[in-house]
């Protein structure tokens, strides 16, 4: 039978409501309405990414496309079971299509290049200064009517003392700024690392070696570790070298012993963990991790290219910690996978899934953990952060509906830090199960403007797909306010 293209499909049902305007509909509906089963998702979606469970399962996550145009914040999700074949067909699809986009867009030409709103955007934040890592997607989104519309996603870094990331959802067409948000997410050689609040530790001897190239170029082909010597430049990707086999090159700076040492050490550990405990790397190409950056500089934080740690100065010690280097790498790694917006509840999930990292980190290196977030870089006797009741601060919130518009997403992150390490203590569960389903529901489930609640169901879901007790995840959820409503 010769399938008919999905617009013409859908055209001939109920579907599209109101006429004339894009609309949100159930895959399921569009397939069982239009298509038969067999057949597969609509030709305008494509796979990003698939996950391998044992038993044989494979989920998928599948983009929409309009006219090779993608539409923002939406996705299905594609479950393949061979062990359900012989009963009929093994695939499911859940989430929703966006149909009815032509009705709304004439054209999918913008009126706006490229180029022309990148240099609307500079001329809002970067006041002429110079800026790296430039970034302008064309997309498609839904107004607050559900009308199609295109917009740019765009962003770019400006290195200072102070660096920030702009972030803008501009109008293709009018050039109107919809939306706005800073988007710079804080946080076998030998040789030493900690500082004065750790102690002094060998890597080779308290940690394992570091794995440099053969001729101890911090290099190894997955982490490249850069000394910027204070500078602001982050366009450098050069890898720090030293005599070998043991790395004393690293000036001690601001108490610390080995800022580099660290840095790399745990960079690579980070990179073992996804692999071991996911079976994937946490970007796409080298970790590029950039140390010492600026002039006491109390922060580190993901350009969208690379990590970049300052030294520190009065409250922190050189800010590469086990948690912070796997927090600020994990920035990244949603980045590049859910694309959680750093503003709203969705901003304060990209935070937590990034403590979230951190505190797996430090399980897979220590074997334990104090859920005290950056304890080892604070001058003070007080964390960054609190796992187990982030309220502890003063300034995070641990229940949803303390949650306010505007709210820092370091401080709005604690909702979901409280949900991990409830579900990480659960009978049954562990730090590696929790991060795991954490880590699938960013890689398969989130969207850019995710909620709790919708985030939840995320985890919620990968709990059951991966085989583990769900009822312990929606308990954890329900400590903190957050319900998973489908």
């Amino acid at each position: 039978m010769k399938r008919l293209p999905i617009c013409l499909v859908l055209a001939a049902g109920p579907l599209l409501q109101p006429a004339f305007a894009a609309n949100l509909v159930d895959i399921k509906t569009v397939m069982r309405q239009g298509i038969a089963a067999s057949a597969g998702l609509p030709a305008d979606f494509k796979a990003v990414r698939s996950q391998s469970f044992p038993g044989g399962k494979v989920i998928t996550r599948y983009q929409q496309y309009y006219q090779g145009i993608p539409i923002w914040s939406q996705a299905v999700i594609g479950v393949r079971n061979p062990s359900i074949a012989s009963n009929g067909d093994s695939n499911r699809y859940d989430g929703k299509m966006v149909t009815g986009i032509k009705e709304d867009l004439s054209s999918a030409k913008p009126t706006l290049s490229s180029a022309q709103a990148l240099t609307l955007a500079k001329g809002l934040k970067a006041a002429g200064k110079p800026v790296i890592n430039e970034k302008a997607q064309l997309l498609v989104q839904l107004d607050r009517r559900n009308a199609a519309r295109l917009i740019y996603q765009v962003s770019y870094f400006v290195p200072s003392a102070h660096p920030t990331r702009p972030n803008f959802l501009i109008d293709a067409n009018s050039g109107a700024v919809l939306s706005q948000w800073d988007g710079l997410a804080h946080l076998d050689a030998t040789g030493p690392g900690g500082n004065k609040k750790t102690g002094k530790y060998e890597f080779g001897t308290k940690y394992g070696y570091l794995p440099v190239s053969a001729n101890c170029d911090m290099d190894n082909g997955k982490v490249v570790a850069t000394d910027l010597q204070s500078s602001e430049d982050t366009s450098t990707n050069t890898p720090f070298h030293f005599t070998c086999p043991r790395n004393t090159a690293d000036r001690t700076v601001n108490g610390a012993y080995g800022a580099i040492n660290d840095a790399y050490y745990f960079g690579n550990a980070v990179v073992k963990m996804y692999k071991e405990w996911l079976g994937l790397s946490p970007l796409n190409g080298p970790l590029y991790l950039h140390v010492h950056y600026g002039s006491r500089y109390e922060n580190a934080f993901w350009d969208g290219s690379s990590m970049n740690f300052g030294d520190g100065a009065s409250r922190f010690y050189p800010l590469v910690s086990v948690d912070v280097t796997g927090h600020e790498i994990s920035h990244g790694f949603t980045e590049q996978n859910s694309g959680l917006v750093y503003d709203g509840q969705s901003g304060g999930i990209n935070e937590a899934y990034s403590d979230i990292a951190g505190e797996a980190t430090e399980f897979y290196v220590k074997g334990k953990n104090t859920w005290l977030i950056g304890q080892d870089i604070t001058k003070g006797t007080k964390p960054l952060r609190y796992m187990e009741h982030p309220a502890k601060d003063g300034r995070s919130i641990e229940k949803a509906g303390d949650y306010q518009d505007g709210m820092d997403p370091h401080r709005s992150s604690g909702v979901f830090n409280r949900a991990f390490f409830l579900l990480a203590q659960s009978k049954g569960w562990s730090v590696r199960q929790a991060f795991q389903v954490f880590a699938d529901a960013n890689r398969l489930y989130w969207n850019q403007n995710s909620d709790y609640n919708q985030a939840s169901c995320g985890v919620i879901r990968a709990a059951r797909e991966r085989g583990y007790d769900s009822n312990a995840a929606v308990s954890a959820f329900a400590d903190v306010g957050v319900t998973c409503k489908q």
